[in-house]
């Protein structure tokens, strides 16, 4: 839930600012300022001393809290060892870089599988953020007004991605949800390339189903892949590794979406569409493998549990734990 706080953050971010520019359009020149520098002064100048504030009360381990009793500690300290899987006898505090984790990221092949399922996320978000302002001024909205139609199709994703997380976070079930997320941006885009020429209306409603799917999808993916990452460089390397692989998506956009498919932009809207169709079968056969893993895990005998248990650093290799599906 936590998770899907944040990405519901960032996705109210792309409604507030829409929301703002529209409003410092009609600053122009107060104060000496244009309005594009009242934006930034309206949208940077709270960050500072959040930061500052956060750097001084906040810190990397809940036991180095000052502010929190030692019951307040220990329960934090519990909340984050259940939800990180961490295997009994694992420290929770340690915060030395293991280079042998580090190595486990590259040879681990669920990372990778993980990395495929951001390349389809990274790929519709990066399309929206190209194609949703296009839209919008084709229109035909003065140029004021097309800062508050980006707006709505944010602020609905804000509310579906806390909507999926709550639901997510309540059955302890990243798999399923993370898979629905992806189908409903998957049928936003076919209906995009069934219905492209029902309107400009249309198409923005269609759009905006395909960012209320995807950007309720990255924040289950990077809570499934933290929860399922034992070891504490293992865990910050998978993330930093899977959101980067990722970032292929926005290699694709620019080579898919060309000028000349317009307006219909077909090869592009196929082209995406099989991507996020490839994350969402990934994203069945992760769950399922991940299932398969800790039904081998129970079943294991003693002997066995012992030697893989004598695995050095074994992160969320060590056979007591159970990957969150």
């Amino acid at each position: 839930m936590r998770m899907a706080i944040l990405g519901g953050a960032a996705s109210a971010s792309g409604a507030i600012t829409g929301i703002l520019t529209y409003g410092t359009s009609h600053m122009k020149d107060i104060g000496g300022l244009k309005g594009w520098q009242w934006t930034f002064l309206l949208e940077g100048s709270p960050i500072i001393p959040l930061g500052l504030i956060t750097y001084i009360l906040l810190d990397n381990v809940p036991n180095a809290v000052q502010w929190l009793n030692n019951m307040e500690k220990q329960l934090l300290t519990n909340l984050l060892r259940n939800d990180a899987g961490v295997a009994d006898g694992e420290p929770t505090s340690n915060t030395r870089l293991v280079w042998l984790q580090v190595r486990y990221v590259f040879i681990d092949w669920r990372i990778y599988l993980y990395g495929m399922i951001a390349v389809g996320n990274f790929t519709a978000i990066f399309y929206l953020t190209t194609i949703l302002p296009t839209l919008v001024e084709s229109m035909g909205y003065p140029k004021t007004v097309e800062h508050l139609m980006t707006a709505p199709p944010y602020a609905l994703a804000c509310i579906c991605c806390l909507l999926v997380g709550y639901s997510s976070s309540r059955r302890s079930e990243h798999g399923y949800h993370l898979a629905f997320s992806l189908f409903v941006a998957l049928l936003g885009f076919i209906l995009m390339l069934t219905l492209f020429d029902q309107g400009k209306v249309t198409i923005y409603v269609i759009t905006t189903v395909i960012c209320c799917g995807i950007f309720s999808a990255f924040p289950l993916l990077l809570s499934w892949l933290a929860n399922n990452v034992g070891g504490h460089t293992k865990r910050a390397m998978a993330i930093s590794f899977v959101t980067g692989f990722g970032r292929i998506g926005g290699i694709v956009i620019p080579l898919i979406y060309r000028e000349v498919d317009k307006p219909t932009y077909r090869r592009g809207h196929l082209t995406c569409g099989g991507i996020v169709a490839a994350s969402l079968i990934v994203t069945i056969t992760l769950r399922i493998c991940l299932m398969r893993e800790n039904d081998r895990r129970t079943n294991l005998s003693p002997e066995e549990k012992k030697r893989e248990a004598a695995i050095k650093e074994p992160c969320d290799w060590h056979p007591d734990v159970r990957y969150v599906l």
